[in-house]
Formats: C-alpha cells, structure tokens, sequence
C-alpha cells in the first residue's frame, strides 16, 4: 500500500526540491517494509543470468519461514477455476482426501477453502495471468482482513494496475539501449577483454541496429547475443542482420503486439539451428509450461522418434548425444538447464515462456505436434490429422477411441501432474496405430490390469514406458517389438506383476527398469541384452547376476539380492568387474544372512564409479585406497558398521554428497575433523538410534549446503555454528523438545542462528 502510494509523491518539481528530505525518508521507510517482507535488492556484476537465479532461489529460501507452508504457486492461464481452488486446497491441507476433494461442488470447495485460509499465513503465487476476469472468479475463496497474501503475476498491463485501495503493484522495467548493448557485447564478444581483440565497426553497427529489436528484453539480447558469439565473419553477421527482417522470420504467426519484434529476435535464433538441434527444440514442445524436463528420459523420447543426429556423435551413448544436444542449446541461450552436482551431467531443462511460446508457434508451421489438455478440453498446436506426435496433458477422461484416429502417428505421450489420477484406457486400439515409435503410458490403468496382447502389432517400437500402470501381467507377444531401445515396466505395489520371459528378444535395449515386485513364477533370462547401459531393480530371484557378466556398457545399475539365490560377494563381484564403464551402482540386500565375502572387492574393480549406495550388511569399510578415485557420492544403510565410518570417508577428496542412513552405524560417538570433507555439499544423517555425540571440529565441512538429521536424537554438534557455508538445515522425525532447543532462546539456537532456512516436518508423529 505505501509502495503505491510513494509512486505519486513527486506532483511538481518545484516541491521535490523543498521536500526532498522527506521523499529520503520515505524511501527508506519503504525499503525497511519491503525488507521485513522478505523482499530484499539482487546485485549481479558481470555474472551468468543462471548465477542469478541461483540467488534468487536463496533468498526466496531464506524467509519462508514467514508463512506456516511453503508458497502455493500454479499457472491459471491454463485452468478452470474449479482446478485452481482444489491445487490451492491439495497444497495448503496437510490432510486432505484427494478422491474426496475432486467430487466437491465449487460451493463446498469455496467454504472449506474460506476456513482453511482464516485460521493460516498462506502465500500464493499465481502466474502469468492473462484475463482481467480470470482473478475475478479465482478470488471469492479469499476472505478479507486474515494472514493470507496473493501475488499475481501478468504480462497484461490492465490485469496489474488495478485501482483497488489494498493492491500493491511492481512494474518489471525494461533495460536501456545502453544496458542492452552493454549485455550483448559480453556475450556476443566474448574475448571482447582480451587486448587482441578488435571489434569490426560494421559488426558494431549492425549489432546496435539488431538490438533495438529486443525491446528491453534481456531474454532476446541474450538470445541474440548467444546466436551471434558462434559466427566470426561480417559475411555470417550480416546474413543474420539482414534476416531479423526477412520472409524466414516473419511468416512466424506472432500477434501485433508491441512485442512481435522481440518474438522475431527469438524465432530467428531458431531458424538458425542446424536440422537435429531444430528437431530437438521442438520435442521439447510436448511438455507443459514450467515443467523441468528430465534430461535422461528425453534423450530417449528423441532417439526412439528417429531425431538426426551429425556424424560426429556416431558410437556416442544415447545419454551423451542428448548431453551434447542440450549443451548447444543452453550455450546459445534457447533453453535453461540444471546440472547434477553429484554427476555434472545436466539433470533437468525447460524453456523461458516466451522461448516456449516461439517453440509452440514453431511446432504449429511443422505440423510437429498434437497436444490435448484436459483443463481446455481442447486440442492445440495442429488438427491430429495433420501430426504425427500426440501430447496428452493431464487428462483422466481422454478418450482414445475418439481422439487418436491417425493411423500414421509416430508418439503418443501421457504427461501427468504428480497428484493426479492415471489414464484410464478402455478401448485403445493399437491394431491401427502400427507407426507407432514412442509409445508412453506411465500410469495408466489398463481393463482387468492386463496389457492389450495387440502390443505385439507395433513392430516399429522403440519406446515403451508402462511406469506405475497399473498392471498385473503382460502378454507374451511383447516379444515381437524386437528392436525396443527403452522398456520402463517399473513400479512399486503389493500386487505382484508377471513378466514373459521374452526381454531376452530384445537385444537393442539400452534402458531396462524392472518392476520392483515380479510373480514368483517370473524368470528372465537377460544375458542376451548386451548393449544396455542402464539397468534398474535387477532381482537376483528373478534373473542370475551371471547375466550382468556380458553387460559390458553398463553405466547405471541396480541390483537388488532376495530369497536363496546363491548370490555372494565373489559372484558379484566377478559380473561387475567387466563394467568398465560403471558410473552409479546401487546394491540392496534384503537377505538376513547379508552377501558373504570381502565387500570392498567390487568397489575395487569398478575405477568410474562417481555414485555409491549400499544396502548390505558390511561391518567394516574397505580401506581408503579400495574407493574409486573420483567417487562424489555414497549412501549407506544396514551396513552395521563397528567403526565410526566419517575418519574414512572425509579422505576422500572428491566426495560431495554423503548420506548415512537406518543401521549403518552400531557405535555411539561420530567424529568429523577438521580438514575432512574438503567438497562435502550434502550430508544426511538418518535414525543413528545409537548415537550420543557427533562432533564437528572447526575447519570441517567448508563447502557445506544442506544438513538432514531425521530421527537422531542427540544434541546437535556444537562444530555447526563454524560452518558458515551451511544454507539449510531440514529436520524430521524428531520430538517437539528437539526443534524447541534451536529456536530462538533455545539453549541450541546458537548452533544456528547463522543458518538461512531451518525446517521441520514429522514433529507430530514424534511427541
């Protein structure tokens, strides 16, 4: 309210001049009310955009303690008002009946949402909306004068200044003409600092005239900028200048909006792509807006629909030439990425609105794409006659009997929100869909829990992902799509599922994910499936380890030991040492009597292993020199360790996630000393019910994030208030008296007072 009304103070100049002392007044006033908000000022100096918004998400981390749950946000511009209420309900509820909930009238979702947010300090965020009406009808559930606050983002002028007396309204400016410059010539130049380097005056030309076009955006100067920093000759410079306002980019359908030439800055930086990065950009079309797309799982989307790739990334793993993929684009600004930390790989991607909105316009003139959305009852980007990919979004009443009626379509994916119900299929007829190539039907529910035996017609079948179907067993002509590359069949449920021996046919597959519980009368032959390089929840019930022997492109693999197998350390380790290429491996041993022999044989054996996690019952570590070299990660649990297990593991200097988990430490007194961990970034520490003391010395742990104890009863070490890299501390499981000694007057508080975010879940379970 004082922000708003600061910005009408200035009416006369004469009166800024006779009042200014007072204007510093308020400003102050108002940046200290914005401070207590927990709205603080981002300083970038000659940084990346994705330190940035790394920064960003520190600060917003660091004051949520402000509202009683953790910010609500969604999009509204894609859904009905019945849908926004109950998300807003699902995410402020800690009890809720989700089948409940979806059968409530508006009337009795209004009313119980009207109570919910009377008695709590709620924060929800809702963005990107587009009709002034749209917060009109959302609106009602909020009652007046109580603890819960709004923000409403819009890149529609007419929604953001409205005239009513409680509404606060930030305008995001745009940058100069000389901060764009400033910005493009970082990126676009950048030996620009070098002392050889001289920047042609006609490329200098150019670039300020293409500039004007990105309006303020610092999107499309980036964009532009990444676009031209990989051509080097004023041949190549003035090509692009000459075709921002060229037939290439303009027949693009953007609106007449003020906007439409940024839109052109952004569109050329994709006719600009060479065809296998083009087909690439627009797979990523399939997926909804601000969704993280899983980098591995894409890889395959692309190599199963047939996406080209250049000679150079011949005999490259299907991981490797998605990883190349997707550097290229992050490079030239068209995607934003994220890294694993413990693998550097990238680990997720999506799109920037406004490059995905050039995504979907691009889809829509290559007849790329089909996408339903259930929240629109409508089918977008191309009539289904004309795609050959159909994109299902969310929907549990889809009906495929209807609505896939092109017997050419190459993909059909179901994209779902994590709280909502799986597809319910009745009648889908694969007989006429024998194109098919990617086929993915992650929790569907298929009739009397059996797959269709007519998945045995789709011969063409490279993708298949039946992950948390629901399903009781599958028909033996899945034998017939031999040349499968990716075969998802996971999930967990008491129900058991049986699976054909028929996975040894299928000699291509490179992605194999079992599912966690399989019928006793399930046995699999795999020592046929020579070329994979992920294997998940391998059982040794179910199949011999000897099978993992031929294996020799491994690169992930789980293996979890059951029953009387005949599985020992020996045989073990004698499959995995041919992994030469092994980089993640997880062993879980169920058994009673544990594995038998050395433990530390096949770590020894398995020199690229950067990610460990142990289930086994293993009193004592191998020695230091037994561990891979660049190791980055271990979890351990039921390990039954005699001896402190940190003196070793902070020896190894390339660790930078540590997770200590139920049972694997017997001893009573844990110690971290003070040059140990030199790259520690994650430590967990999970139900060490024997542990009385954990010391931290001071110089321990430098780099330190994020600390998790669950269940760990003991006082906190006092080491902690040394560690001032330490950003988040998370809590579970734990006695109310535990979390009242780090509050603040609590005898403990000064162990963390410097941390930023301190959270706390389960206490209630725990009285």
């Amino acid at each position: 309210m004082r922000m708003r009304r600061l910005a009408c103070i200035v009416v006369d100049r004469r009166e800024v001049a006779l009042d200014m002392g007072g204007i510093s007044k308020r400003i102050s006033k108002v940046t200290r009310d914005m401070q207590s908000f927990g709205v603080q000022q981002t300083i970038v100096y000659d940084r990346y955009t994705q330190f940035l918004h790394q920064r960003q998400r520190e600060i917003r981390k660091t004051f949520s303690s402000a509202f009683e749950s953790d910010p609500v946000g969604l999009e509204t511009n894609q859904f009905t008002r019945n849908y926004v209420w109950r998300t807003i309900l699902q995410r402020l509820s800690a009890k809720h009946d989700e089948h409940r909930d979806s059968e409530m009238t508006e009337d009795e979702l209004q009313d119980k949402l009207v109570r919910l947010l009377e008695t709590k300090k709620s924060l929800i965020v809702l963005d990107d909306v587009w009709k002034e009406e749209d917060w009109d009808r959302i609106k009602p559930v909020f009652p007046p004068k109580k603890g819960w606050k709004v923000l409403l983002t819009s890149r529609k002028e007419n929604i953001a200044f409205s005239p009513h007396p409680t509404y606060v309204t930030l305008k995001s400016e745009s940058i100069t003409l000389e901060e764009s410059w400033t910005l493009f010539q970082r990126i676009a130049f950048p030996r620009k600092d070098t002392t050889e380097f001289k920047i042609d005056e006609k490329m200098e030309d150019m670039g300020m005239q293409m500039i004007k076009h990105c309006g303020g955006l610092p999107l499309a100067v980036i964009v532009l900028g990444g676009l031209l920093a990989t051509q080097y000759t004023l041949r190549e410079w003035t090509r692009i200048y000459e075709n921002i306002g060229s037939q290439i980019v303009r027949r693009t359908s953007f609106n007449n909006e003020d906007s439409s030439s940024v839109y052109y800055v952004l569109s050329l930086s994709f006719e600009e792509l060479p065809i296998y990065l083009k087909h690439c950009f627009l797979y990523l079309a399939h997926f909804p807006e601000d969704r993280a797309i899983d980098v591995d799982k894409f890889s395959y989307y692309l190599v199963a629909d047939g996406i080209p790739n250049p000679s150079y990334y011949d005999g490259a793993t299907i991981r490797d030439i998605a990883e190349g993929y997707i550097e290229e684009l992050t490079k030239g600004n068209m995607v934003i990425s994220e890294r694993d930390i413990i693998t550097s790989r990238f680990q997720t991607c999506y799109l920037h609105d406004m490059m995905r909105e050039v995504c979907l316009l691009k889809a829509k003139e290559e007849n790329f794409l089909q996408i339903f959305n259930i929240a629109k009852c409508s089918a977008d980007i191309q009539s289904p006659y004309k795609s050959r990919r159909l994109v299902v979004h969310w929907s549990d009443t889809f009906h495929e009997e209807e609505e896939i009626n092109n017997p050419k379509l190459r993909s059909i994916l179901l994209v779902w929100e994590s709280s909502t119900e799986g597809w319910k299929l009745s009648g889908l007829c694969l007989t006429r869909l024998q194109m098919l190539r990617v086929l993915d039907l992650s929790r569907a529910k298929f009739h009397g829990e059996k797959l269709p035996s007519n998945i045995g017609k789709l011969i063409h079948l490279r993708y298949l992902s039946l992950y948390k179907a629901r399903l009781s067993h599958l028909p033996s002509s899945l034998r017939n799509p031999k040349f499968l590359l990716y075969l998802n069949l996971h999930k967990f449920s008491k129900s058991p599922i049986y699976v054909p021996n028929v996975l040894k046919d299928m000699r291509d597959l490179k992605y194999l994910s079992l599912p966690g519980r399989m019928h006793e009368k399930t046995k699999l032959e795999l020592s046929n499936l020579v070329k994979l390089e992920t294997l998940e929840y391998f059982s040794t019930v179910h199949s011999n380890v000897r099978d993992i022997h031929g294996m020799t492109r491994l690169e992930t693999l789980s293996i979890y030991v059951k029953g009387e197998s005949g599985c020992n350390m020996e045989i073990l380790s004698s499959s995995l040492r041919v992994s030469r290429y092994l980089k993640e491996l997880t062993i879980h041993d169920s058994r009673d009597s544990g594995l038998t022999g050395d433990a530390g044989e096949f770590v020894l054996d398995c020199i690229h292993l950067n990610k460990v996690n142990l289930s086994i019952y293993m009193p004592n570590l191998p020695d230091e020199q037994h561990f891979p070299s660049y190791l980055t990660s271990i979890t351990l649990s039921h390990c039954c360790l005699v001896e402190d297990p940190l003196p070793l593991l902070e020896k190894l200097l390339h660790l930078n996630d540590v997770s200590i988990g139920a049972l694997s430490f017997a001893g009573k007194r844990m110690v971290c000393s003070g040059s140990g961990f030199p790259k520690l970034q994650h430590l967990a520490l999970n139900q060490q019910l024997e542990l009385e003391e954990w010391i931290v010395e001071e110089g321990s742990m430098p780099h330190l994030h994020t600390l998790f104890i669950s269940q760990c009863e003991k006082k906190l070490p006092h080491g902690l208030r040394y560690i001032a890299s330490l950003k988040e501390l998370k809590i579970e499981m734990m006695k109310r008296e535990f979390k009242e000694k780090l509050e603040e007057r609590g005898e403990d508080y000064f162990k963390v007072q410097h941390i930023p975010q301190v959270k706390y879940a389960f206490l209630s379970f725990f009285n």
